[in-house]
């Protein structure tokens, strides 16, 4: 639970041990890790049935790393980055885990991302070595070309592809798997494990660089162990990768697909390999739980339903209890600079995001930096144990977010209530102005209690003098449901103060722009809506 100290006006979560001592290398973690039960599988693929135990995962990992120290020459201390960008099959962790052992940090890529997007964190990064997929090599090649100086070896790791390597010449026998060594690593607070992206909702994603100690402090003690978990996203999503090390570090198996995400296959993977723990984000939840198929599959293995990335309403997690007779949702509140900062896995309390999770402090602030009690309403700034390293050679997006404390500007606004519970309100920089400010998180946490609403997305349409914001609604709607604009409008006037509700209309959509990340673009649906009503006029 969240303690309080109102002197210094600090919430913070359980103080606990990790497993790991943070000064130890992720590679030398991962190497005892995969050194237990090396019979036990690990990694399931849910396309081909496949199953990969920890031992063949180590031994892959070994000779993968082996390999790259010999063919390009990584020895000691490489600050190269190698750039992934795929969503790859069982090979892919194996990859992760050797570039660990190597102490090479990697920059993790949405498989699906544009030639220009790939390109603008290639010319940050200038890789020279680059895993990907077939089906996007055409593409990562381009944009390695357009970014990067000299010469970048590009390896596939599923089909043979023209132009490129091929991931099984790193798998071959070398004779001395046993004897490998993860690098030593001498400060694992700066040294990079990874460089992830930021969501890019309003704008080219910036490189989150996480160190090794972020990674090993990140886990804990925990009562479960030997869960099925689902992961049905890539690795540039961080979440993903915490949701392949709760195999690595508490003895599960992941099952994974390479599919496009669809509730059909969720079922279909739930049912086959009796899942215990499904994560996404609230749409994700939202299409399932009022699927027809909710019914009638069997999901009595579920234990828990993790929904996260984005505003979660209670009407969505309803929905999702209900369909689950042996489990139940819960949210989590994190970043990627962070981490987990807060969830409500052991109990819920109604529109909260949970407790702060342990290790971990929080404050809130208004405008001016004054440091906010109970109840009141600002800006959280959270501490963890390890502050991440800073954004990927970008000195002053990191000086504006971390004060020299160590404590970390989210943009998000909030408050916690007296027993501890945090409630997010909205994002800092997406709360616009009719009037009185508009939060556009609360606008769509009541919309999203109408039947029929499968996801919203509010945003602020500026009148012609700028003066104003109009809030507007762009909603998608369930299958079959037949509600209307004017049901929607008229439920909200009912329920909110005059200056929120919905002068700007509602409008129906079959789909939103989303990022990588399953986030609402809520700039682009924002200039789709000034482009539409501007031609209508």
């Amino acid at each position: 639970m969240t303690t309080y100290d109102p002197e210094r006006r600090v919430w913070s979560g359980p103080r606990t041990g990790t497993l790991f001592d943070p000064s130890r290398s992720a590679g030398d973690v991962l190497m005892e890790l995969l050194n237990r039960s090396p019979e036990k599988p690990i990694l399931i693929d849910g396309d081909s049935g496949r199953v990969l135990t920890r031992g063949e995962l180590r031994t892959r990992a070994v000779r993968i790393a082996q390999n790259l120290r010999k063919l390009f020459n990584y020895g000691e201390k490489s600050e190269e980055v190698v750039t992934i960008a795929a969503m790859g099959n069982e090979n892919l962790i194996p990859l992760v885990v050797a570039l660990q052992f190597l102490a090479v940090p990697y920059n993790t890529l949405y498989p699906n991302y544009t030639e220009d997007e790939i390109a603008h964190m290639m010319r940050q990064t200038q890789s020279r070595l680059v895993f990907c997929d077939a089906s996007n090599y055409n593409t990562v090649r381009q944009a390695s070309k357009k970014a990067v100086a000299g010469d970048v070896t590009i390896f596939t790791l599923d089909q043979l592809t023209e132009g490129a390597r091929s991931i099984q010449e790193l798998l071959v026998e070398t004779g001395s798997e046993n004897e490998f060594r993860p690098t030593l690593v001498e400060d694992t607070t700066k040294t990079i494990w990874s460089i992830f992206c930021s969501s890019g909702t309003t704008g080219l994603p910036k490189g989150i660089c996480l160190s090794h100690a972020n990674r090993t402090s990140s886990f804990y003690p925990v009562s479960f162990t030997n869960l099925t978990i689902l992961v049905t996203g890539s690795i540039h999503w961080i979440s993903v990768v915490y949701t392949y090390d709760l195999a690595l570090f508490y003895d599960s198996t992941v099952v994974f697909t390479r599919k496009p995400y669809s509730e059909d296959l969720v079922f279909d993977l739930v049912e086959k390999y009796r899942i215990n723990v499904v994560n996404g984000p609230p749409f994700f939840a939202s299409a399932v739980a009022n699927h027809p198929r909710a019914k009638t599959t069997n999901l009595s293995s579920v234990a828990l339903w993790g929904i996260g990335g984005y505003f979660v309403s209670d009407s969505v997690r309803d929905s999702m209890d209900a369909i689950l007779p042996n489990g139940k949702s819960y949210t989590f509140y994190a970043s990627t600079e962070c981490g987990p900062i807060a969830m409500d896995m052991m109990q819920r309390k109604r529109g909260a995001v949970g407790t702060v999770c342990p290790n971990m402090q929080v404050r809130i602030v208004d405008d001016d930096g004054k440091l906010l009690a109970t109840g009141e309403v600002g800006e959280l700034l959270v501490k963890r144990v390890v502050p991440f390293v800073g954004y990927y050679k970008n000195e002053e997006a990191t000086k504006s977010t971390i004060d020299e404390d160590g404590w970390f500007q989210t943009g998000d606004v909030g408050y916690f209530d007296e027993d501890g519970y945090l409630f997010l309100v909205d994002r800092k920089s997406e709360i616009f102005k009719y009037i009185d400010p508009v939060s556009p998180t609360e606008l769509e946490e009541v919309i999203m209690q109408v039947d029929g609403v499968q996801q919203v997305c509010v945003v602020g349409v500026p009148l012609e003098n700028k003066s104003a914001e109009l809030p507007t609604a762009v909603v998608i709607r369930q299958p079959g449901s037949e509600v209307s604009g004017e049901d929607i409008a008229n439920y909200v006037a009912e329920r909110v103060r005059d200056h929120m509700k919905l002068r700007g209309g509602v409008h129906f959509v079959e789909k939103l722009p989303l990022t990588s990340k399953g986030n609402v673009k809520r700039k682009e649906v924002k200039n789709m809506m000034v482009d539409m009503l501007k031609d209508a006029k």
